[in-house]
């Protein structure tokens, strides 16, 4: 038998990863059973009400606390759903990447220049 997952653990595991790339990401006051509501307000400043559950990340309300959406468009990470509500979020995290990737090829400079002198 399969281990229920602790659905504010995954919750809050998002909200770790993403809080600097959007304005705003909380567990919701809204409750549901076997899933998990986030409150999420993008960088151009759009509020979303998202269900997270066992079929993935879906958006039911353009409005923190609510579940007024009957879409059953469902993302299998929260990448793609937020990649997908937020051209802001796509532009903070590219510039991430960028900034990781300098610091990585700065990081192979010094390496290869200790290597030089030794």
């Amino acid at each position: 038998m399969e281990k229920p997952l602790d659905w504010y653990a995954e919750a809050k595991s998002v909200i770790e990863s993403e809080l600097s790339l959007l304005n705003h990401i909380s567990i919701s006051s809204l409750t549901v059973t076997d899933g998990v509501y986030l409150n999420i307000e993008t960088l151009e400043n759009q509020q979303f009400c998202v269900l997270l559950n066992k079929q993935g990340f879906r958006v039911v309300a353009k409005a923190f606390d609510q579940d007024t959406n009957n879409s059953q468009l469902c993302y299998e990470t929260h990448f793609a759903l937020l990649s997908n509500i937020s051209k802001g979020y796509c532009q903070r995290f590219n510039e991430l990447v960028a900034v990781k990737l300098n610091e990585i090829a700065g990081s192979c400079k010094d390496i290869d220049n200790q290597k030089e002198k030794a």
